[in-house]
């Protein structure tokens, strides 16, 4: 290696253009990188951690012990809540979970360790093999092999889930008045982007049982981010109406591929509320980190023209204009027909209004 050796003036005029050149530097990454703009999530990195939120059919009771729990051990000021559909893999049903080893830093596992969100500096890591779920991640609401009955069953939530989410409204209870100023109307700001980066590790069956019959597709796996509109008028989260504008990173039948052609579709869920899958963005590859820069407002744009052409072929006196919704919310994780096992990271969250 040659070093080059400057006179004490050439030194000084070379520290300057340097100092210069950093300048211009970091205004240009200030540009793109790191766009101006608000962000609209709160507690992006997760440093007050995560609480316990959506639990399909968790009894008042379970409910109670498991937030009583985890605010003993800190988790006070959490703006992220667990969305989870299951029968055995809840998290509230360990009594030794989380952890949290460092401020910042948070491990949440079942007890048989089949699903775990582990929190590091900002970075989510999530683990979950559903053939350890009941009946091998298949039909929620059936008896399982010996024709023992499910705990938690029930008709309209029938296979797992393990999401986390916000409410945009400020507030993650679903019955909470939701006041007007809180509302994020599609035009309060000329873009809205959401980004990350996402790193799948693993996506591989890990059950032979074919649930087909009972769910009327193949065993799949999908992992998506979902932005939740609301009718403008509504106010409650519970309130009727929703739509959900999924992104899929990956829409997999195992062996860590996508499914060409699961995507775009349209449907409605099993509450009767509308769902869209866009194919905008790139899908996940094994063991490489995804980077997400997402047009929110166009994909919401894709989910209500879709609706509106739909219902003009089938006859439906109805129209989906961008005005009449606000972005409720955000969900970010799995939804799992059948047993697989998958291991998936994802870091630098940011979702921004920019003017």
């Amino acid at each position: 290696m040659t070093y080059l050796h400057l006179s004490p003036l050439r030194l000084h005029h070379a520290v300057v253009f340097a100092s210069l050149f950093l300048v211009l530097l970091q205004n240009s990454f200030s540009q793109t990188d790191k766009p101006d703009g608000t962000e609209l999530l709160r507690d992006p990195r997760f440093t007050q951690g995560i609480t316990q939120g959506y639990a399909n059919h968790l009894k008042p009771a379970e409910r109670a012990e498991c937030l009583a729990r985890w605010t003993a051990i800190g988790i006070t000021n959490a703006q992220w809540a667990f969305w989870e559909i299951s029968e055995q893999l809840y998290f509230a049903q360990n009594p030794a979970t989380p952890l949290i080893p460092k401020p910042g830093s948070f491990q949440w596992s079942t007890t048989n360790q089949a699903k775990q969100c582990l929190i590091e500096n900002g970075a989510v890591h999530f683990l979950f093999d559903t053939s350890k779920e009941w009946r091998e991640g298949g039909n929620l609401n059936l008896p399982d092999k010996s024709g023992q009955r499910p705990k938690y069953g029930d008709p309209n939530t029938t296979w797992p889930h393990f999401l986390i989410g916000q409410h945009l409204t400020g507030n993650n209870k679903a019955t909470a008045l939701i006041p007007e100023a809180d509302k994020l109307l599609f035009n309060k700001y000329d873009q809205l982007r959401l980004r990350l980066d996402i790193k799948l590790n693993q996506l591989q069956k890990s059950s032979p049982w074919d649930h087909r019959a009972e769910y009327g597709a193949k065993n799949h796996a999908i992992f998506y981010l979902a932005f939740i509109i609301m009718p403008k008028t509504a106010s409650r989260m519970s309130d009727a109406g929703k739509f959900y504008m999924l992104v899929p990173a990956i829409y997999s039948e195992g062996d860590d591929k996508h499914v060409p052609g699961s995507t775009p579709w349209l449907g409605l869920d099993q509450f009767g509320d509308g769902v869209y899958f866009s194919d905008s963005q790139p899908k996940l590859k094994t063991g490489n980190w995804t980077p997400y820069d997402i047009d929110v407002k166009q994909v919401i744009r894709e989910g209500l023209t879709a609706a509106a052409q739909r219902a003009q072929t089938t006859g439906l006196k109805r129209t989906y204009n961008t005005d009449d919704y606000f972005i409720a919310g955000l969900l970010i994780g799995w939804e799992v027909w059948g047993g697989f096992a998958t291991d998936i990271e994802f870091k630098n969250l940011t979702f921004r209004g920019l003017k």
